[in-house]
């Protein structure tokens, strides 16, 4: 079950974003207070999801829309963390939860979804690449067609 995240998940999206770190080596917003500062305010704009195995938590994606480029009318929606523990791999729960992700970029007029997270990993790339997104620089990149 993929739902959005509400304020009583916070203590499980930290203990998901402390194993998160571990396992990716990641060295941004090391401070939990900081990351919960960060994430609240995402979780009241219902920019975060999260998947449930068993009425668990198990994983999560944290997602923002950027503004227009100068010069352009291009909005871009990047997915700033996705996450799924081990526990919950092998359900689909990522690919739902990316799914959930491009369909907000539609939703919000989005030209491209831009994954941050990880994106040198081969499990990240092999959940991406089926939507359709190809490494530019370091950031996976999905093209949406406006219309």
């Amino acid at each position: 079950m993929i739902r959005p995240a509400a304020g009583a998940d916070l203590t499980s999206l930290e203990l998901l974003w402390c194993d998160y770190r571990v396992e990716a080596a990641d060295g941004r917003l090391a401070d939990p207070l900081d990351w919960r500062r960060w994430i609240m305010p995402r979780i009241a704009a219902g920019d975060v999801r999260v998947g449930l195995v068993d009425r668990m938590v198990t994983a999560y994606v944290a997602w923002q829309r950027l503004s227009a480029r100068a010069g352009t009318t291009d909005r871009q929606l990047s997915i700033l963390e996705l996450y799924v523990h081990p526990t919950g791999r092998g359900r689909r729960i990522g690919s739902g939860l990316l799914a959930r992700a491009i369909d907000a970029a539609r939703q919000r007029g989005c030209s491209e979804v831009l994954l941050e997270s990880n994106v040198r990993d081969e499990a990240v790339q092999a959940l991406a690449c089926p939507f359709g997104f190809h490494l530019r620089d370091d950031v996976l990149v999905l093209p949406l067609r406006l219309g």
